[in-house]
């Protein structure tokens, strides 16, 4: 009969050479599945364990993971060192990068060297989330993503360089509350051919935003705007538009007539959201002209 202690070896031995035969994919499977922290910490299971989570291509630095750290040393300094650690040690290349949720950090140590890794390492969906009352400014090196597809921004500026050619393969870009100009929207976003999903959500009153997206399906606009020109959006689907700029009942609101009249009547089937109650009144002229067109309006006392 075997000895319990024999037993007890066996298993454990067992164990271990399950964990370290397992595929690489299973493994970078089930990392992924783990917060960041509880992923670098399988380091300890075997020798092979030891450097698996600096291959992950999915990273995530938030608030739970801030939550999870020393909190006697200092954010900027734990932040510093994590930073450290992905700059030196991971390999491989990281498609999707979430970092969110870092009050208090003063200048953002390090995130420019982070922007510029990320740039390099086929980065393909990023989405940065800065305090409202501390925004960062995009370095050079995030204009080089050549192969983004899902961008997500919110409390930064951007300021492309002049060298700037576009997202080539840009599928979906939401920005909130982000510090640019009219002009350098515009331009942003007509360096996107691929763009079919946009989400604007800002606080500051733009003058003139002209969409230029010939394979844009979904618009969701809140904010202040003057003027707005959705003519070269022919395959958009989807429209909802938040206008804070003017206040009910008074003149000078966006001029959608202009918009639905670029369209043939016969191919517009678009489910439109104005919110605003000085738009009330033009609900039945748009709806008479564009049969298929439905108008929903949601209006706010």
């Amino acid at each position: 009969m075997m000895p319990p202690d024999y037993k007890k070896h066996c298993s454990k031995t067992l164990l271990l050479d399950m964990l370290s035969n397992l595929p690489e994919n299973v493994i970078d499977d089930i990392l992924t599945c783990l917060p960041l922290r509880d992923a670098v910490r399988t380091s300890i299971l075997s020798k092979q364990w030891r450097r698996n989570w600096c291959r992950l291509p999915v990273l995530t630095l938030d608030q739970a993971l801030w939550e999870t750290t020393n909190n006697s040393i200092p954010l900027a300094i734990r932040f510093k060192d994590i930073i450290y650690d992905l700059l030196t040690l991971h390999v491989g290349p990281i498609t999707k990068f979430t970092l969110s949720s870092i009050a208090n950090l003063g200048n953002y140590p390090k995130i420019d060297n982070l922007v510029s890794f990320l740039s390099r390492n086929g980065i393909q969906h990023l989405s940065l989330q800065f305090p409202k009352d501390n925004p960062y400014k995009l370095p050079s090196s995030f204009f080089t993503c050549s192969q983004m597809r899902h961008l997500r921004l919110q409390n930064c500026s951007i300021q492309p360089p002049s060298a700037f050619r576009g997202f080539d393969e840009l599928v979906s870009l939401e920005l909130y509350d982000i510090t640019f100009s009219s002009e350098l929207l515009n331009i942003l976003i007509s360096r996107c051919p691929l763009l079919e999903k946009l989400v604007l959500q800002i606080s500051s009153i733009l003058n003139h935003i002209q969409i230029d997206a010939p394979k844009l399906r979904s618009f969701d606009f809140s904010g202040g705007i003057n003027d707005i020109s959705l003519m070269k959006a022919p395959l958009l689907v989807k429209l909802s538009l938040f206008n804070t700029a003017v206040p009910s009942g008074e003149a000078g609101q966006l001029d959608l007539a202009n918009y639905f009249a670029s369209f043939p009547a016969s191919s517009i089937s678009t489910w439109i959201t104005l919110v605003s109650s000085s738009w009330l009144q033009h609900q039945a002229t748009y709806q008479q002209s564009f049969p298929l067109l439905f108008i929903v309006l949601n209006i706010f006392a």
